[in-house]
C-alpha cells in the first residue's frame, strides 16, 4: 500500500484526490498464479465484489482508492482465499482468528 499526496504530485508520482480531505491510496499485491483479486476492508464493508484489482503485469495486482484520513483494516481476496498483505507493516487479529492488514492514511 502506498499513499499519494500533493508533494508526491509535484514529483510526478501521484495526485491529491478531487474530493477534499481524501487521499489516493494504492494497494498492491504480487501474485503470479492469481486469476482474480479483490480488495476488501472496513472502508467498503468487507465487500468481496466491489473493488476488483487490476493486473498490471504478470505478477502485480493494484487498486487505487480515495480514502479520508484514518486507520483501516483490509485483506485481499485471491481466487476466493482471504490473504493478508505481506507488505503491511501492521497487522491485527480479527474476530475469525486470522490477521487483517492495517493501513494508516494521512
Amino acid at each position: 500500500m502506498s499513499k499519494r499526496n500533493q508533494s508526491q504530485k509535484d514529483q510526478g508520482n501521484g495526485s491529491r484526490s478531487a474530493k477534499a480531505g481524501r487521499i489516493e491510496v494504492v494497494f498492491a499485491l504480487e501474485r503470479t498464479e492469481a486469476n482474480e483479486v479483490y480488495l476488501c476492508g472496513d472502508f467498503n464493508q468487507w465487500s468481496a465484489t466491489n473493488l476488483p484489482m487490476i493486473r498490471r503485469d504478470d505478477f502485480l495486482w493494484e487498486k487505487t482508492v480515495s480514502l479520508p484520513p484514518g486507520r483501516y483494516e483490509y485483506k485481499f481476496l485471491v481466487d476466493g482465499k482471504w490473504t493478508a498483505d505481506p507488505r503491511s507493516p501492521q497487522e491485527v487479529v480479527n474476530a475469525f482468528g486470522s490477521t487483517n492488514s492495517v493501513a494508516e492514511v494521512g
